[in-house]
């Protein structure tokens, strides 16, 4: 893996939190954003695998990587408008 995949990768968690942001009032419950952060991570990061010719391998770990940012960052705003 090199930095540039490293970096498209991670900086994926921008766009997964905007996905979530916008499943958010399809989701019944308030527990399930991390779980649709994670969702949303893999896949981004499946297709982004497609184009750079990353491994699946490479691509899962980005992905539950950048799910855990965006959703770490969601709670991060949440807890400072608290």
């Amino acid at each position: 893996m090199t930095e540039l995949q490293a970096l498209v990768g991670l900086a994926g968690a921008p766009v997964v939190a905007a996905l979530v942001t916008v499943v958010k009032p399809f989701l019944p419950n308030d527990k399930f954003y991390p779980l649709a952060a994670l969702f949303f991570g893999i896949l981004w990061n499946l297709l982004l695998a497609q184009v750079l010719g990353q491994t699946l391998g490479v691509a899962v770990l980005m992905g539950v990587l950048s799910g855990l940012s965006a959703s770490g960052a969601y709670s991060s705003v949440k807890a400072l408008r608290a």
